[in-house]
Parts: structure tokens; C-alpha cells; sequence
């Protein structure tokens, strides 16, 4: 699998805020997050930002994967060795929203598999009603939920019981920005899940919206549904 990490080599950290999640850093991180925060920011420039979260996103995930020793001969009859991911990967992402953030990933983790899960929030109940599933074979393989909100974290844990029952070999999710409640929360129901978030909010209003927050990430990415 090839993973495009080079251009982060020196400027990507990542801090653990808790013992089981990370946040990646870095000053171009943060303007990304800092544009899409911004009630003016348009659509196009909205789904940019995303995709580009989700590149570093990626990139701190690709980090953590097991990694094989390659060697290979150059023109001037030199070798190098270079350490790769092979593993077999699979991004799922929820629709609607998380489609910018998932173009990110297979921008770096380019021979992974896609996978798609399609929920509705009822905003009465702040649930997330299923409609169906698109997900290649996830048995054995090293798996990525993405959701660019983890708010009460409900789509997410609805989608790891899904995930876990076709049993692959480890899970990853990644959040654009999570609150401290949703990623509780999935620690207490997946400890052994890793979790990563670009920012983590303090609160939810009473309406399950992240504070501060951006707004509904897939309205701001494609407009308000009827």
C-alpha cells in the first residue's frame, strides 16, 4: 500500500490528550481547522479543508500501522530500503458528511478499499436511523471509521457493532472534531479502539451539536437537505 507521508515527515506530531485518543498537530492543521470554524468559509473551500484534515488524519493513522522493510535498487545500481505499509486497510465513511474527509484518506492510503454506511440523524431522538450498508470484506483487515463530527458518538458506536461483527483485525476511527463525550463514550464501548480527532471540543448543546464546533459538517459541505 502505498502511503504518501513524506511531505509531513517533520512537521507532524501527535499528542495524546487521554491515554486512548491522539490529536495530530501541526500549524497547517490548524489553519485548516481554523477555516472551516469560519461561518463564511463557501462550500467548495468547506469540502477543501476537509479533504485536507483527512490527509493528515491519514497520515497519523499510516504511522501506527505495521510497517515491512522494502528494498529496492536505484538507477545507480544503489539499494534503499523504505518502510511501507502492506497491510490490507479499508476506510469506511459514513455519508453524506464524511465524503470530503474520505477523498483525504485515499488521497495518502491510496490502495486501501472503500467502504460506505448511510445514516440519518432523527432530530427528534438525536439517533442515527440506518438506511444500508456498501462494505467490502472486512475480515482480517485493518479497518478506518471516519466521521468528520463525533458528537454523542451514536452513529459511530451503531457502526462499530457492525464492523466488529465481520471481524477485523483492528479499528481505527478518526473524527475531523469530536466532543469529550462522544470519545468517552467509545472508549467505554471499544477500549481497545483506537481514536484519533483533528480537535476536541468541551460540550454538546442541547441539541447534540458540537460547541464551538463548525455547524452540520454534511450541510456546510453540500447544502441543506428538504
Amino acid at each position: 500500500m502505498k502511503v504518501l507521508s513524506k511531505v509531513f515527515f517533520y512537521t507532524f506530531i501527535t499528542t495524546s490528550l487521554f491515554a486512548f485518543y491522539n490529536t495530530p498537530t501541526n500549524p497547517d492543521l490548524e489553519n485548516h481547522l481554523f477555516k472551516i470554524r469560519d461561518p463564511k468559509t463557501p462550500r467548495v473551500e468547506f469540502r477543501r479543508h476537509i479533504k485536507k484534515i483527512g490527509e493528515h488524519l491519514a497520515i497519523a493513522i499510516a504511522n501506527d500501522l505495521p510497517k515491512q522493510q522494502e528494498t529496492i535498487e536505484t538507477v545507480l545500481q544503489t539499494s534503499a530500503t523504505h518502510s511501507l505499509v502492506k497491510e490490507p486497510v479499508v476506510v469506511i465513511t459514513v455519508l453524506r458528511a464524511g465524503l470530503p474527509m474520505f477523498e483525504g484518506f485515499m488521497q495518502i492510503l491510496s490502495d486501501a478499499e472503500g467502504g460506505f454506511l448511510i445514516y440519518q440523524r432523527d432530530h427528534e431522538t438525536l439517533r442515527p436511523v440506518f438506511h444500508t450498508q456498501l462494505l467490502p470484506s472486512l475480515e482480517g483487515k485493518y479497518v478506518v471509521l471516519i466521521d468528520p463530527m463525533i458528537a454523542t458518538a451514536g452513529t459511530v458506536l451503531d457502526s462499530l457493532k457492525l464492523i466488529h461483527s465481520k471481524k477485523p483485525k483492528k479499528v481505527f476511527v478518526a473524527g475531523v472534531i469530536a466532543a469529550k463525550e462522544g470519545l468517552e463514550k467509545i472508549h467505554q464501548a471499544y477500549p481497545e479502539t483506537h481514536l484519533y480527532s483533528a480537535a476536541v471540543d468541551p460540550i454538546l448543546n442541547d441539541k447534540g451539536y458540537i460547541v464551538p464546533g463548525l455547524g452540520d459538517a454534511g450541510d456546510r459541505s453540500y447544502g441543506q437537505k428538504a
